[in-house]
């Protein structure tokens, strides 16, 4: 029962994060570009209703992501919620009246066939007992992507704004790792002291911030290629080598294949994704880069 309610819930995260990065996307490029890491970008991010309905899609994502990565490995996870895109690819269609090419629709095929195959692995499985040198550490990350983000926000080069998306994808994929992690304690305000709980906010906004700087300045097919790599790959290789996650019957091979098949898929959509029309401004028309004051 846990096994089925968790996938559905990972499902129910792709629809909200997709439609969330299209909405999300939509408000930046209102803004003038920033190269300082402030929270005050994300504040003044507020005064637009698309960016709000983003956070909101995305605070729903985030409470289903707690529940499915507690009972399914971050490898079956993981995968599923890189749907996202896919999702986005709609979102564009029925917001933006994007048309749908046939590259992506072909790379919808590949996603979907990647995910019957991860899904014979499948199995309820929580997070076996974790290192306390480790989990410290994985504590202690999210205070590492911001003195990094902080650093590399000020350069205004191709490859910043690469290192941007790929920050976001590894505060994102924290999230999940936290999120395994976490206990849910009875009464349940008892997470308030948890540092796991403390952890796992701070991996979301270091991500929501990034994510959003990285949208902004550079391409969202290079932005969304960057993220989803290192959002799947970090965790799925913490989930195996730390956590314990291993697929039913071992069948490692199947794994291997989903993973590759859908990552595959989710990076030939971010490529061939219309979403970054919206960034083919006339040079008179582009936004210089201000200091967020």
């Amino acid at each position: 029962m846990h096994l089925k309610l968790a996938l559905i819930a990972a499902f129910l995260v792709t629809l909200c994060d997709g439609t969330a990065v299209v909405l999300e996307k939509i408000t930046a490029d209102k803004h003038a570009r920033v190269n300082r890491l402030k929270f005050g970008f994300l504040v003044r991010l507020l005064n637009d209703w698309p960016y709000i309905v983003g956070l909101i899609l995305e605070f729903f994502g985030w409470i289903l992501t707690l529940f499915a990565v507690h009972y399914l490995p971050l490898f079956v996870a993981q995968p599923i919620f890189a749907c996202a895109v896919v999702v986005s690819v709609f979102a564009e269609f029925f917001i933006l009246h994007r048309t749908i090419k046939r590259p992506v629709a072909m790379a919808i095929g590949l996603i979907i066939v990647g995910l019957l195959v991860i899904s014979i692995t499948a199995s309820s499985q929580k997070a076996y007992v974790i290192n306390p040198t480790f989990k410290i550490a994985i504590l202690l990350v999210p205070l590492a992507l911001a003195v990094i983000s902080a650093v590399v926000v000020k350069f205004n080069s191709k490859l910043a704004n690469f290192g941007l998306g790929a920050l976001s994808g590894i505060a994102f994929g924290g999230t999940s790792i936290t999120g395994r992690m976490l206990r849910f304690y009875h009464p349940f305000w008892h997470l308030l002291i948890s540092p796991t709980f403390w952890s796992l906010l701070g991996y979301g906004i270091i991500g929501l911030l990034t994510f959003t700087l990285a949208l902004q300045r550079h391409r969202a097919s290079i932005v969304f290629a960057a993220n989803i790599t290192l959002n799947n790959i970090f965790p799925i290789l913490i989930g195996i080598f730390f956590l314990g996650d291993a697929p039913r019957n071992n069948n490692w091979l199947a794994v291997g294949l989903g993973i590759a098949l859908v990552l595959a898929g989710a990076i030939v959509i971010t490529q061939k994704s219309p979403i970054d029309d919206l960034e083919e401004k006339p040079m008179s028309q582009q936004k210089q880069t201000l200091p967020l004051n």
